[in-house]
């Protein structure tokens, strides 16, 4: 039925059809599958998984694979969320010796779209983001903010810990995949650098969780008073 809809020209195109959040997630939930098995995520895996729920392949326009980037990193947080609060049991040593293992069986993030050049987005890797989080020392009294929190790896250790999270993504498409992910959360879509200005109306984080400052600034938004 779907597949009628462009075919028969239709003015649906694509992305009405589609919920971009949950079309990545399903994807990851897909590829949480062999992760949980300690099996290898070959491309042509993830490829595949793509192409069923974008309804089409990257050379087609369907999906790029910065989103498939995406969706991987949605796999490896979902295995945190089943296996991560008994992982952090053990020694940092051997937490980051498992995530490195895990990070293996993914193929590795080798090409960049226009937007993630623009808006730098350069994930961070999941056993950095482990000790992003280890180094907060995170509490479950805790509100962390994550100014600029990509598809939510570093946020999802410190949800782990049992702290509270408030969200900060200039991105559109992964906003999308927080709001999926990360239900109930507040949620900005500003530049990081005025975060502040938003915050200053409403409750105060304990920590901050985040990546490196960038190395230019994104566009400007203005505060209305």
């Amino acid at each position: 039925m779907v597949q009628q809809l462009f075919t028969q020209g239709s003015l649906f195109d694509l992305q009405t059809v589609i919920d971009y959040g949950q079309s990545v997630i399903s994807v990851g939930q897909e590829l949480l599958k062999p992760l949980l098995e300690n099996r290898p995520l070959s491309t042509k895996t993830v490829q595949a998984q793509m192409n069923r729920y974008f309804l089409g392949t990257a050379a087609s326009g369907a999906w790029q694979w910065k989103d498939a980037y995406e969706a991987l990193e949605v796999a490896q947080i979902l295995y945190l969320r089943q296996k991560g609060y008994k992982l952090l049991l053990e020694s940092p040593q051997t937490v980051l010796l498992e995530l490195e293992k895990l990070v293996a069986l993914c193929p590795t993030q080798t090409r960049r779209s226009e937007e993630s050049v623009q808006l730098q987005q350069f994930s961070t890797p999941l056993p950095l983001a482990y000790l992003v989080a280890l180094a907060g020392q995170i509490s479950s009294s805790d509100l962390i903010l994550e100014p600029s929190a990509g598809t939510g790896l570093i946020a999802q250790f410190g949800k782990l810990q049992g702290a509270s999270l408030m969200l900060n993504e200039l991105a559109p498409d992964r906003s999308k995949i927080l709001r999926r992910l990360f239900p109930g959360t507040p949620l900005f879509g500003v530049n990081a650098e005025q975060i502040n200005d938003y915050l200053a109306r409403i409750s105060q984080p304990s920590v901050v969780l985040m990546n490196p400052p960038f190395s230019s600034s994104p566009k400007i938004w203005l505060v209305p008073w």
